[in-house]
C-alpha cells in the first residue's frame, strides 16, 4: 500500500467526521471496475489478469456556518488472478482528502489535509495546509507547506527519492480580464542520496503569464528555473488566435532541460534518456467548424532532441449528430522520425497512426466502437503492425447508477495476442441535508 499520511492530515479527518454527518449537500462518486485481461508475451507463459478496482469520492459542502467543505477521493485494488502490477496483489491510495474553508468577504480560502497545488510553475501533492487570498489593487497571494506525499520505494532503494517536507507559494497581479502575471516557487527538503539512480532536490522558481487583450487572442505560459542545477528548467507557451467564427489557430512552444525539469524525479533520471538532454517542441494546430456537425483539425509538431529529431503531422475529422447523442471521428497522423529518435533500440521510430470511432448515447443506454492501427516503417521485434479494436456498452439502471462493460482485442510487438475486458458500475448522486436526492 502507498504510505505516509501526515499527523495533521489524519487529525483533520477525525475532527471532520462528526461535522460531515450534518452536511447540507453531499455528493457521492463511485466507480467499481472488474478488469479481465489475458497477456501473451513472447518467451513467457500466458497471464490471466483480473484486478478489482474501486474508486470512491465524496464532497460535503455547506458544513458548519456554510463555508466549510470536506473533499475525499481515493482508490483500492485487489487482484483476483495473476498480479497485475508490481509484486503485491493489493494496492490503494488516498488521492486527496482535505477540509476547505472559504472566506466570502475577502475571496480567500484555506485547506488542510492531502491536496494538490497547481499554481504557476507549482504542481505538487502535499499533506499539509494551504491558503489563498485576493489583495487590493489586483494582487493575489497563495502559500502552502507540509509533508511530501511519498510513494513506494524505488527498486533496490529504501526511499522514493523525495525529501520529507515541501513548501511554496505564488504572488500574482491581475488587471481586469486582460492580464495576469505570477511569480511562484517550490522548496523541498534535501532529498536522500540514492544508490541506483541520479536524483536531486525539487527547488524551482518561475514566472507565468495569461494575456488576452482581445477576445480573439490568448497567450498562456510559464518559465521555470532550477536553483539546484543553476539553469532554466522549462519554457512552455501556448498562443490561441480566433480570426474568424469557428476557426482557432494555435501555436505551441516548449523548451526543456531534462535534468533540471525532472531533477527530483529519480524514476526519470534512471531511465534510458540521458538526464542532461535538452528537448524542444514547436507545434501549429488549426481547428475549424464547417458546420454544427463537422469539425476539422489539422496539426503539425516538430520534436528537436539531442538523441534525434522528428515531425508529426496529420488531422482529425469529428462528427456530431442528433443533438450530440451520436458522435464519431476519423484520424490520421504520421510520425517521421530521424535516426536514433526511438529509445528502445529500434533504428527508426517512424509510423502511421490511424483511428476511427463511433459513440451513441441515449437516456437508457450508451455504446462506443473504436479501432486503432499503427503501421511501423521498420519492424519492431519482428512486427510491422499494431492494432486494437474495442467495443463498449452501458445501461442506465437509474439516472444516477450505470452498468457498463468493455471488451477489446489487439496485437502489438509486446504481446502476440492481447484480450482485455472489464465490467464497470458507476454511481453519482447528490443529497441534501435531509438525505433526499437532488
Amino acid at each position: 500500500m502507498k504510505r505516509n499520511l501526515s499527523p495533521l492530515f489524519s487529525a483533520a479527518f477525525l475532527l471532520a467526521f462528526p461535522v460531515a454527518v450534518y452536511a447540507v449537500d453531499i455528493s457521492v462518486d463511485s466507480t467499481s471496475i472488474v478488469r479481465f485481461e489475458q497477456r501473451d508475451i513472447p518467451g513467457s507463459s500466458k497471464q490471466d489478469i483480473q484486478p478489482f478496482t474501486q474508486f470512491l469520492g465524496l464532497d460535503a459542502r455547506k458544513l458548519g456556518d456554510g463555508n466549510l467543505s470536506l473533499h475525499l477521493y481515493g482508490w483500492g485494488r485487489a487482484d483476483m488472478g495473476d498480479t497485475s502490477y508490481g509484486d503485491s496483489k493489493t494496492d490503494g491510495n488516498l488521492t486527496y482528502g482535505y477540509l476547505q474553508y472559504r472566506f466570502e468577504k475577502t475571496d480567500a480560502d484555506i485547506r488542510a489535509g492531502r491536496f494538490f497545488v497547481r499554481e504557476g510553475i507549482i504542481n505538487e501533492q502535499v499533506d499539509g495546509i494551504s491558503a489563498r487570498t485576493d489583495l487590493p489593487f489586483g494582487f493575489g497571494l497563495s502559500a502552502f507547506g507540509g509533508a511530501t506525499v511519498h510513494t513506494e520505494d524505488l527498486y533496490g532503494e529504501n526511499s522514493d527519492g523525495k525529501g520529507d517536507y515541501i513548501a511554496g507559494g505564488r504572488i500574482s497581479f491581475r488587471h481586469k480580464g486582460l492580464l495576469e502575471l505570477g511569480i511562484s516557487g517550490v522548496y523541498e527538503d534535501t532529498a536522500p542520496a540514492l544508490v541506483n539512480y541520479v536524483n536531486g532536490t525539487n527547488r524551482k522558481i518561475g514566472a507565468d503569464i495569461w494575456l488576452s487583450p482581445h477576445r480573439a487572442i490568448e497567450l498562456v505560459g510559464h518559465s521555470s528555473y532550477n536553483t539546484e542545477t543553476s539553469e532554466m528548467a522549462e519554457h512552455r507557451y501556448l498562443l490561441n488566435l480566433r480570426p474568424a467564427t469557428g476557426l482557432v489557430l494555435s501555436g505551441e512552444y516548449s523548451d526543456q532541460r531534462e535534468q533540471s525539469l525532472f531533477y527530483s524525479w529519480a524514476m526519470f533520471s534512471g531511465a534510458a534518456v540521458n538526464p542532461g538532454d535538452k528537448a524542444r517542441t514547436t507545434a501549429i494546430t488549426a481547428s475549424y467548424y464547417l458546420d454544427k456537425t463537422t469539425e476539422i483539425i489539422l496539426g503539425y509538431k516538430h520534436y528537436n532532441r539531442e538523441i534525434g529529431n522528428a515531425d508529426r503531422y496529420g488531422g482529425d475529422m469529428k462528427l456530431s449528430f442528433m443533438d450530440n447523442r451520436l458522435r464519431g471521428g476519423l484520424g490520421y497522423y504520421y510520425l517521421q522520425a530521424g535516426d536514433n529518435f526511438a529509445i528502445t533500440g529500434t533504428s527508426s521510430a517512424s509510423y502511421h497512426n490511424l483511428r476511427a470511432y463511433v459513440m451513441h448515447d441515449t437516456k437508457t443506454y450508451f455504446s462506443s466502437v473504436e479501432a486503432l492501427c499503427r503501421l511501423f516503417d521498420e519492424k519492431i521485434y519482428g512486427e510491422d503492425t499494431a492494432y486494437e479494436a474495442a467495443f463498449s456498452l452501458g445501461y442506465h439502471i437509474t439516472p444516477a447508477l450505470a452498468l457498463s462493460g468493455d471488451i477489446s482485442y489487439g496485437k502489438n510487438p509486446d504481446y502476440q495476442d492481447e484480450t482485455k475486458g472489464l465490467v464497470r458500475l458507476t454511481y453519482n448522486m447528490t443529497y441534501d441535508n435531509k438525505g433526499e436526492k437532488k
